[in-house]
């Protein structure tokens, strides 16, 4: 299951670890546009765009700290790890405690060490208890270790925290889906998958709802909105292997003649 969920993230880019860190200390307020211009770029998959903005910060600026995340955010979303690893590097060797650095770090070891990416998500929770962003990061993991009661309690304590961040509404009514709660999760996700500004990723997480709780057909009537029917068909493929396994019951032994 775990290897079927990192699949499917790979392939739909489900709602995962993140949203934006506001900028700390004095940056400039043309640094602060060109950065929040960087992150909306990564945010609608333009990472090569985003790492340019960042670069033309850092060539003026080569030791801002957001700028070095950012471009380390750019890198990864590249698959550029050793690059994105350096980059962060330098950053926290100027500010060893940005929460931002700390969590683009372990996040690179999402897809091949789960247990040290926790570590990591647990050790910046420590420091920010309440922090809804690291709240949701460990519930990512968590989930992705197929231990979905421990991230549904991290996801309600973010949501406690900060009652309106998207990605931590759908990661919890995945999780349930998940664990075998998808009637719920469907519902919730209906919400926000029908808001007039919902997003392509979100209808995606919908679909993958509806697929679990067994309805096919509006799963791919959802999906229409986005996608060819082809493609529709093959992500729909893709989502049937989290459909609960059948129960085959059986009845008592035959009586010894």
């Amino acid at each position: 299951m775990r290897q079927k969920l990192l699949c499917l993230v790979a392939v739909l880019g489900l709602a995962g670890c993140g949203g934006a860190q506001h900028l700390q200390g004095s940056d400039a307020a043309s640094d602060r546009s060109s950065l929040d211009a960087a992150r909306s770029a990564l945010n609608e998959g333009e990472a090569g765009t985003s790492l340019a903005i960042a670069r033309g910060v850092l060539a003026s600026q080569p030791d801002n700290v957001a700028a070095l995340a950012q471009q380390g955010d750019a890198q990864a979303a590249m698959g550029d790890r050793l690059s994105a690893e350096a980059s962060y590097q330098h950053a926290l060797k100027l500010s060893p405690h940005d929460v931002r650095t700390r969590l683009g770090l372990a996040k690179l070891q999402l897809r091949d060490n789960l247990p040290a990416a926790e570590a990591g998500f647990r050790a910046i929770l420590a420091d920010s208890p309440k922090n809804p962003i690291v709240l949701n990061d460990l519930g990512y993991v968590l989930d992705l270790q197929e231990r979905h009661a421990e991230a549904q309690k991290m996801y309600i304590e973010a949501l406690v925290s900060d009652p309106n961040r998207l990605s931590v509404r759908v990661n919890l009514a995945l999780s349930m889906a998940l664990s075998g709660h998808a009637a719920e999760a469907e519902k919730m996700l209906r919400d926000l998958a029908m808001n007039a500004g919902a997003t392509s990723k979100v209808r995606l997480d919908f679909a993958l709802a509806q697929v679990i709780a067994g309805h096919d057909r509006d799963a791919v009537q959802t999906m229409s909105a986005d996608l060819s029917p082809e493609e529709a068909q093959s992500a729909l493929q893709g989502m049937e292997q989290f459909k609960p396994t059948p129960v085959i019951a059986t009845g008592p032994a035959p009586a010894a003649k």
